[in-house]
């Protein structure tokens, strides 16, 4: 069932895609409740800081993890990607996070599960099928779910052992706004609870 988020910490931007040179881009994501992102939090802290020019730490608050990545999309599209949320058919599901890991093209050290839990999968599955439904963009590659917690890592250095479990019961689609290229945060613009 779909809910709109009550004004808040990452719900104060505008709903325009563009303002006074500012940009946004849309994203469905799993997005952590307080306990949950506190637990993440406390993993991603855990990690050494990886290697690299001006490597530094993601906030706790920006941690999530993207199902569907839709970029800079106009009003219209964002309408089909409401309509899309709305038709997701899955169940929640208890999500591992136990193994770091990092992606050299970005330049970024991240959190995941070790393996790919069926249930990701299949919430994946079907976001993507609905996405595609109503004309928009999936990406090709293949599905590795994780949380960003570093940038511009050249190389990373080995992470203690950790686990975090998240009760995952619902997936939201997230506006990213950016002004003079520094990114001025999330927005929530609706959740749907799974089940």
């Amino acid at each position: 069932m779909a809910r709109r988020d009550q004004p808040g910490l990452f719900s104060e931007l505008p709903d325009a895609s563009r303002r006074g040179g500012r940009r946004a881009s849309y994203f469905f994501a799993l997005w952590p409740d307080p306990a949950v992102r506190r637990r993440l939090a406390s993993a991603a802290a855990a990690l050494p800081l990886g290697e690299g020019g001006v490597a530094y730490r993601i906030k706790p608050e920006r941690l999530h993890l993207t199902l569907a990545w839709l970029g800079d999309i106009g009003r219209t599209q964002v309408d089909a990607a409401l309509l899309a949320g709305d038709e997701v058919q899955a169940k929640p599901f208890l999500l591992r996070l136990d193994r770091s890991g990092h992606f050299q093209n970005a330049s970024t050290a991240w959190l995941g599960p070790s393996a790919l839990q069926p249930t990701l999968a299949r919430l994946k599955a079907e976001l993507d099928r609905e996405l595609l439904r109503y004309g928009l963009p999936v990406a090709s590659e293949a599905f590795v779910p994780h949380l960003s917690c570093q940038r511009n890592v050249r190389t990373l250095t080995a992470m203690p052992r950790f686990e975090v479990l998240w009760p995952v019961t619902e997936f939201a689609l997230l506006r990213s706004a950016r002004s003079n290229g520094k990114a001025d945060g999330y927005r929530i613009v609706r959740r749907w609870s799974l089940g």
